[in-house]
């Protein structure tokens, strides 16, 4: 049975539900090298099964959206460049592009309690979603990322859907500033309808420490308090939407695209996947890979979110994927669905293949129907970095990639603790090139082990779909 043809047996076992090699989490816990998160089924109103997803999608693959011009100008909104942003720091792929390209609203103010200082630095609104940048100091406590947020537009509050990302790094007590601090971003995807221009009161209610995972002698999860800010913001930029008539069908399964959202930070899709007389599955998560029409590749990002239900016998799947910004209006988009993971009997799923870099070169790490093969290894000239140059064999060469890291020591330590993070790790998960370099923070030593896990990605060909994009049919929201 081929890869493709084999679609709706990996549906009935895979679909919704864990996603492996997060990259949000990963950086996060610094040194996990995968993890899996699954969803349990819930009842909507009317009873019917339907499954809720909310999934980190950089966790799997971010990807670079590079576009042509007619939309340029008002997508991208009108800013002047300013490098030193935190959003440019963020792994967040919109508002990192977009603050590489353009200003933002600085607003340094400051609100303390619970013995904790929040400084809200900057403030980012193009009309989709309002980002923040802000630094979180204690010289009591452990310090991580804002949390229980309420947002009030004009005094009013408002809905919306929140998403934390880390930027920076944590500090515990040092001996220049004296104080634990962590540096973060968030945004909130407002829901209700607001003015361009407003005054925004954001509120939080919690801070986490070091985001809430474990440390020795960590006091607690979290500090409770309030921290209040009011800004005044003005939206820069225009949102567009269209809603594509395009399908694609293959056996008992139909996919389409319901609507597409175009913003200066990001890209919404909204995808539909229809599956004759399939009852609710416990499944893996689905995942989308979005391409313009040069090859590019999307970046994706933040929570996807999800629901499922049946309906005359058949069962459909809706979701809500974000992607990177626009740079332009590309003439077609393309959308490919594929899996993380394979079948979950595959005997190799969870096997690590692991070698010394002073092994002999070139070096194979074998893959499901694939391989990583490491071509050349060098030093830097102040003996602080290693690089390793390798070739990606196979579909989806940016998930495959991302299999490879360094270890201290042969074994691979409990937590990670031993794992040496690639600095270019985003950078490469953002490329499907297939030749890619990894560097990491280390001379050579005899006890470096390189190690490659059996990656299983399935891409979908049969369901590939082509969504053309005309300007016409693109409407201001």
């Amino acid at each position: 049975m081929s890869e493709n043809n084999r679609f709706k047996e990996l549906l009935n076992k895979t679909e919704i539900g864990k996603m492996t090699f997060s990259q949000k989490d990963r950086l996060e816990v610094m040194n996990a090298v995968r993890e899996k998160r699954e969803l349990k089924p819930k009842q909507n109103k009317r009873k019917n099964p339907a499954v809720m997803m909310s999934m980190i999608a950089a966790a799997a693959i971010l990807f670079l959206l590079l576009m042509q011009s007619p939309l340029k100008d008002e997508i991208e909104g009108a800013f002047t460049k300013k490098s030193s942003s935190l959003f440019s720091q963020s792994f967040d792929p919109g508002l990192a592009a977009m603050s590489s390209q353009n200003d933002v609203s600085q607003v340094n103010q400051s609100s303390e309690n619970s013995g904790i200082k929040v400084t809200l630095k900057e403030v980012m609104y193009d009309g989709y979603r309002l980002a923040i940048s802000y630094k979180v100091q204690s010289k009591e406590k452990f310090v991580g990322r804002l949390d229980s947020p309420r947002l009030k537009v004009n005094g009013k509050l408002v809905k919306f859907s929140f998403d934390p990302s880390r930027v920076g790094e944590f500090k515990e007590i040092n001996s220049q500033e004296k104080v634990h601090s962590y540096k973060g971003i968030a945004s909130f995807v407002i829901n209700d309808k607001i003015p361009s221009d407003f005054k925004a009161t954001i509120q939080f209610f919690s801070i986490r420490s070091k985001s809430g995972f474990v440390l020795p002698n960590k006091p607690e999860d979290s500090t409770n308090g309030k921290w209040e800010f009011t800004v005044p913001v003005k939206k820069r930029g225009e949102v567009y939407a269209f809603k594509p008539e395009d399908k694609v069908k293959d056996g008992v399964t139909t996919l389409s695209v319901d609507q597409i959202i175009l913003a200066p930070s990001a890209t919404e899709i909204r995808f539909s996947k229809e599956d004759k007389g399939r009852r609710l599955p416990l499944v893996e998560a689905m995942a989308y890979r979005v391409l313009d029409d040069k090859g590019n590749l999307l970046a994706g990002f933040g929570d996807n979110q999800g629901s499922g239900e049946e309906k005359n016998g058949n069962f459909i799947l809706h979701s809500k994927r974000t992607y990177g910004p626009p740079s332009g209006k590309p003439s077609y988009l393309v959308i490919q669905p594929f899996l993380y993971d394979g079948p979950t009997q595959n005997a190799n799923k969870n096997h690590t293949t692991i070698k010394s870099i002073s092994d002999k070169l070139p070096m194979t790490f074998p893959q499901k129907n694939g391989s990583i093969v490491v071509n050349k290894i060098e030093e830097s000239n102040d003996k602080k970095h290693v690089k390793v140059y390798y070739e990606v064999k196979g579909d989806l060469p940016e998930i495959r990639g991302s299999a490879l890291y360094l270890l201290k020591g042969k074994t691979i330590k409990k937590g990670g603790t031993n794992v040496l993070n690639d600095n270019h790790y985003f950078e490469n998960i953002k490329s499907a090139d297939r030749n890619k370099m990894a560097e990491f923070n280390t001379g050579l030593q005899k006890d470096l082990y390189l190690a490659g896990s059996y990656a299983s990605p399935v891409l979908f060909k049969d369901l590939e779909l082509k969504i053309p994009i005309k300007r016409e049919d693109l409407l201001k929201k």
